[in-house]
């Protein structure tokens, strides 16, 4: 055989090889409650000699995406979000976080996934104040309702429709349970 040939065919062997290591060392959390909340921990406290210690409230995948989002408390009592993304090895890795009090201790994120943007939102409702959340896109291209009257911690998503131009920045417009808008 060709020296040249040989010498192609062990270097497209080496970098697939690389490629496989690299990839498989990026998506390495186990899908159990230990490994995600110890990787969450890892994660926010970036660069060493932070201390954030979040408790793992719930995991959620996002519909039928490779995308699965960590709902979690701060000692301080704001509330957070990281999404994981599943590898093809059937395990995870964390590539986004944010925490931190909103208004009426809820926050919200759009997130890209494989199959499209999606809107987070995620919170505390601990006295059952909040009825439900409206939220219309700063556009006015979309606007969605969560129902949140059952719920002392929320997280919540849908699905921003095709097409929408600007999907971030919205607006947030909290209601009782007599439809009043909370100020």
């Amino acid at each position: 055989m060709n020296k040249k040939l040989l010498f192609s065919i062990a270097m497209i062997v080496v970098a697939a090889l690389g490629y496989s290591l690299y990839y498989l060392n990026q998506y390495h959390i186990e899908d159990s409650d230990s490994s995600i909340q110890s990787n969450l921990e890892n994660w926010l406290n970036r660069p060493e000699g932070e201390n954030i210690n979040p408790t793992v409230l719930r995991v959620e995948q996002l519909e039928d995406t490779t995308s699965h989002i960590i709902h979690f408390q701060l000692g301080n009592g704001d509330y957070g979000y990281a999404r994981l993304i599943r590898g093809i090895n059937g395990k995870f890795k964390i590539d986004m976080a944010g925490y931190g009090s909103g208004f009426h201790n809820s926050s919200y994120q759009v997130i890209d996934t494989n199959e499209g943007e999606y809107f987070i939102l995620y919170g505390g409702n601990p006295d059952l104040e909040i009825d439900h959340i409206l939220v219309t896109g700063y556009t006015g291209e979309y606007d969605f309702t969560f129902d949140v009257s059952e719920e002392q911690t929320f997280l919540q998503y849908a699905k921003i429709p095709n097409g929408v131009e600007q999907a971030f920045p919205a607006d947030l417009s909290f209601y009782d349970s007599d439809n009043n808008e909370i100020e």
